[in-house]
């Protein structure tokens, strides 16, 4: 199944909108998109895929932009941060990488706070690997794996929770050359009526970024994952790991991250899956109480 491992969510139901956007100017001459919501504490919000557009998350900044000043990036080939032309050059660990830099200078911040959900978490552990001390808090949100390791079993952990139904419209929407997203999105919460009354809300189209950017961004990145893994161990800032219990992305990838960053502090929300503001309304109180918890 295509695109098993691009991330959705969901917009709020009453959008939030942005005090400012702008754009800035990449090492590489690429425009990058970036929008503004609240005062206060600058964060930096990371989405997942890779290549969806950062507006699932408006949830979360919506939540946090009374008191925080939420800044969100449109990565490279998402948003209205347009690649001329979706390819390896483009999309590299070193480019991404160089985004974010940018992003830092402009904002004249000495040490970023990072929160990623899903990728948007691997790429801040790539970011605070190269750069250590550019990074004050670490908040990955049901992030992958450093490493390659988590693919062994998140397809797994996705099939195996999907229904007959689920693999019909999947084999239909194959054959017509487009994503089974749609189709596998009840394979990433704990309870599936509640994901099929959230899938039904969502436009998939208009979540996905530029055609092919996850294969290409993967690739890089695990590509990249021996020096990864060496130069993780050297952030000894604060990390906080937010995951669903029953997140398909599995608690070893947590485990893994551990390993090279001992001080992180984890919190797992009960059952709940990989969106834990999506599903029941006890999951979403749990998980915006530790999510406070760890910006205080």
């Amino acid at each position: 199944m295509k695109n098993i491992f691009l991330l959705l969510s969901i917009l709020l139901s009453i959008n939030t909108f942005s005090q400012s956007e702008y754009f800035i100017t990449s090492a590489d001459q690429t425009k990058i998109h970036v929008r503004e919501f609240g005062s206060g504490e600058p964060l930096i919000f990371l989405a997942g895929g890779p290549g969806l557009n950062a507006d699932y998350l408006e949830a979360i900044w919506g939540n946090l932009s009374s008191d925080y000043r939420c800044i969100v990036l449109d990565q490279r080939g998402t948003g209205k941060s347009i690649l001329p032309k979706v390819d390896s050059v483009a999309l590299t660990m070193e480019n991404y990488i160089g985004d974010l830099e940018a992003l830092r200078n402009h904002l004249k911040l000495e040490q970023l706070t990072l929160i990623g959900h899903s990728w948007g978490g691997m790429l801040a552990m790539e970011y605070v690997a190269k750069n250590p001390k550019n990074v004050k808090n670490l908040i990955l949100l049901n992030p992958g794996g450093p490493t390659r390791s988590f693919l062994s079993y998140f397809p797994d952990n996705i099939q195996m929770r999907l229904h007959a139904e689920d693999t019909r419209e999947a084999k239909v929407l194959d054959s017509l050359g487009k994503s089974d997203l749609r189709a596998i999105f009840p394979g990433y919460f704990y309870d599936r009526d509640r994901a099929l009354a959230v899938k039904e809300t969502l436009d998939f189209d208009s979540l996905m970024g530029q055609p092919g950017v996850i294969g290409i961004t993967f690739s890089n990145f695990f590509s990249t994952q021996k020096d990864r893994v060496i130069h993780l161990k050297k952030y000894t800032g604060t990390v906080h790991i937010i995951q669903g219990r029953q997140d398909p992305i599995g608690e070893s990838t947590v485990y893994e991250i551990q390993e090279l960053l001992p001080q992180s502090q984890v919190t797992f929300i009960e059952k709940c899956g990989h969106f834990p503001w999506l599903e029941n309304e006890d999951q979403v109180v749990a998980f915006y109480k530790v999510l406070h918890s760890t910006l205080n």
